[in-house]
């Protein structure tokens, strides 16, 4: 049975593959003479295996570095509005608005945005993840070259709505290019990066705005696209796509170049190719989208992301960021708004650093459980600080404590801005993962821009204090929601994750218990494969 194993096992792997030799006259075995039977087979050179693990690394972060580089260009337009309209308001400019005018140029992008996401899915499935990143450089440097040119305010609008327009293109094949090129572990990592890179933009466009006018700004944020599409035509494209669409040898290449070893690739290659294998043989051909969503592995996940975004919205993630400098300015005035925009982007980018380095030693579900309750205290102590201050004068210390408990709330709300982005890129099953994160990202974009557009009416009805109770209430419920429903996707491949949505449960504390065991890295588990043999040899 022994030797049957050794034989199974050597072709498995790819005739490539080299062994060296040491003595083990007591192995028998039934392997080519021109391998020296009387020899046991040893483990993988130590430093070739350390050395194509490093190489791996290194290439699946210059990867996502080159998405990241086209986030950080998609936005710049999220906060190109606070440096675009208090320019045009001043009555020296040569395109005068008003308040309606002003609106609109604000709100297009975010108007813009699901059209580009419901294009981005089924772009990404028929062209592929590399080159729906390209299409969306497009109308992105459109949109810069329009808006730094436009003479009226509906070019300026038009402008704005293909900006936005590019950042939904942008949204879906993005994560989902990360969470297919990237390892298990490593993934923790990249994934959450594109937020890290969209705060990033959003600084950027906020410090050039403080130094030049508007249209110098708009011409210079075409440098970014233009450095992102040199990069990502350095990639490869994802081998997952490439092995659905018949490219097996390209798929084998990309893989290889992602994992910095032939032999890992083969064998993670394989893995991906049974599983594709099965998976069209249990799949009738004339499912369309709809069917396949309607499937527990798709549906369960559809149901957690679905949610979590709504709850997520009513927490204030989004309306805190957009109205943070308005409400710190209720308790007070004096300070230069331009900087205190400045100082609140920065403190985005460095949450989301931080989140993202977090993402590597916690896991997911305890980093959401401690955001959703530091959210919702920050939240509540705010509104009971506003309650007890109703009617009382302002004091200079209203600013900092307003302020203090603001900044509170974005560092524990930060993980929640980032999570469903990792979510789509890593709960999805394979069959739909392009076409349903492009849907998702639209009705989240819909749902943002209907919150943030009945949010004044909100305020009217509630004050600040009571929207701030809504805010912190809904904090707790997402917590809630994640203790029961959201699986723990830290170390799991892609693969292992759909087959605990496959299940019968719906809850976490009822899944398979055989889910705590994190799979190994495929050459990791060619090493101890390996070395399980090598074991078996010396006691034979």
């Amino acid at each position: 049975m022994k030797s049957d194993r050794d034989e199974k096992y050597s072709k498995s792997v790819p005739q490539k593959m080299s062994y060296y030799m040491v003595p083990g006259s007591d192995f028998q075995c039934k392997l080519p003479l021109s391998q020296h039977c009387g020899r046991k087979l040893s483990t993988i050179d130590e430093q070739d295996h350390d050395a194509a693990n490093r190489r791996g690394k290194i290439n699946q972060i210059l990867a996502t570095c080159a998405v990241l580089l086209l986030s950080a260009a998609c936005g710049m337009p999220i906060g190109y509005s606070a440096v675009l309209l208090p320019q045009l308001s001043d009555n020296s400019t040569d395109i005068p608005i008003g308040q309606s005018s002003g609106s609109w140029i604000a709100s297009i992008h975010s108007l813009a945005t699901p059209f580009g996401s419901l294009m981005s899915g089924p772009l990404a499935d028929y062209l592929g993840r590399r080159k729906t990143l390209l299409v969306s450089v497009i109308p992105l440097c459109l949109g810069w070259s329009s808006m730094a040119i436009s003479q009226s305010v509906k070019a300026l609008i038009f402008a704005r709505f293909l900006c936005g327009f590019a950042t939904g293109i942008l949204g879906g094949p993005g994560q989902v290019y990360i969470a297919e090129t990237a390892e298990p572990n490593l993934r923790s990592l990249l994934i959450g990066a594109p937020y890290v890179a969209y705060s990033s933009g959003i600084l950027l466009v906020y410090y050039l705005g403080s130094l030049l006018d508007w249209r110098s700004v708009a011409w210079c944020a075409n440098i970014l696209p233009t450095l992102a599409v040199i990069a990502i035509f350095c990639i490869p494209e994802t081998p997952a796509w490439l092995l659905r669409n018949g490219h097996d040898s390209r798929a084998l290449k990309a893989l290889t170049f992602l994992r910095g070893s032939e032999i890992g690739a083969q064998k993670e290659l394989n893995d991906m190719r049974q599983r594709l294998e099965k998976e069209r043989a249990t799949m009738k051909s004339n499912e369309n989208i709809l069917t396949l969503c309607c499937q527990r592995v798709a549906l369960k996940p559809l149901f957690i992301v679905i949610c979590f975004s709504l709850l997520q919205m009513f927490s204030g993630t989004f309306i805190v960021i957009f109205y943070a400098i308005d409400i710190v300015s209720e308790f007070g005035t004096g300070f230069d708004t331009k900087q205190a925009a400045i100082w609140t982007a920065a403190v985005r980018v460095l949450c989301c650093m931080l989140f993202c380095s977090i993402l590597i030693f916690v896991r997911r579900r305890l980093i959401m459980i401690i955001s959703g309750i530091g959210s919702g205290l920050f939240c509540l102590a705010l509104s009971v600080f506003m309650y007890i201050r109703v009617g009382e004068p302002k004091m200079s210390y209203d600013v900092l404590v307003a302020g203090g408990c603001l900044l509170g709330y974005i560092v524990f709300n930060t993980a929640l801005m980032v999570m469903p982005g990792i979510m789509i890129g890593e709960l999805f099953p394979a069959r739909i993962r392009g076409r349903t994160a492009g849907g998702v990202f639209a009705s989240m974009n819909v749902a943002l821009f209907l919150f943030a557009k009945f949010f004044p009416t909100l305020q009217a009805m509630l004050k600040m204090r009571g929207v701030f109770v809504v805010f912190a209430v809904s904090s707790f419920l997402l917590t809630i929601f994640m203790i029961l429903f959201q699986p723990e996707t830290k170390g799991r491949s892609l693969e292992h994750i759909e087959d605990y949505f496959n299940g019968n449960n719906w809850l976490w504390f009822s899944r398979d218990r055989g889910y705590k065991t994190v799979k190994l890295m495929p050459l990791d588990q060619v090493k101890y494969e390996n070395q399980a043999l090598n074991q078996k040899a010396e006691h034979a």
